[in-house]
């Protein structure tokens, strides 16, 4: 009977005392936040909503370490999508330099009750799953009442460029007849 009466602990106390790091909940490995290293090659990431409960409001985060995320038009190095508002789909183009190696970080959010972003309270963290390639599927639990990791569902896919463009061989040159010769000449000789 007293064990009824016992409150089970929250996730964010094992994150304060891990200092941020993955902990073990139930049997779970939970991430406050999970880090993705991004090669300045990586074309664009996908982010598709798979399911949400409605209230609170469920959201995600990501922020780039290393240059910015480009949203519909907007340039900024960290955005947050509403899964009640934003497509089933949302395609970010990460800016990075090119000798640069940036890490993208990814957390969930919930909207309060006075419409600002929360996080990392409570019972709020997520489960990630890497499947073949570079996609993810996260499993995110927000920090209102016990922790329920169906919260939020969503994949994450990094589609990278199919090569280098830096090492790709420059489109042929453009040759034509030169009116002192029969032989082609480069046209920008």
């Amino acid at each position: 009977m007293l064990e009824d009466h016992v409150r089970k602990p929250k996730i964010d106390r094992a994150f304060r005392a891990s200092d941020g790091q993955p902990v073990e909940f139930e049997g779970k490995t939970v991430h406050l936040a999970f880090g993705i290293s991004m090669k300045w090659a990586t074309s664009r990431l996908a982010i598709a909503f798979t399911s949400f409960v409605g209230n609170p409001p469920q959201g995600v985060c990501l922020e780039l370490s290393e240059g910015d995320l480009l949203v519909n038009g907007s340039r900024s190095s960290g955005v947050c999508l509403w899964a009640d508002s934003a497509p089933p789909v949302v395609y970010l183009k990460p800016l990075i330099k090119p000798t640069a190696t940036a890490t993208l970080q990814v957390w969930n959010c919930w909207r309060g009750g006075d419409g600002e972003p929360q996080m990392w309270r409570g019972n709020a963290g997520l489960l990630v799953d890497l499947n073949p390639g570079a996609s993810y599927r996260f499993s995110c639990s927000d920090g209102t009442g016990h922790a329920d990791f169906t919260d939020l569902i969503f994949g994450l896919e990094v589609q990278e460029t199919a090569s280098d463009l830096w090492l790709e061989p420059l489109p042929p040159r453009a040759f034509t007849l030169s009116t002192y010769s029969a032989r082609p000449r480069s046209a920008d000789a």
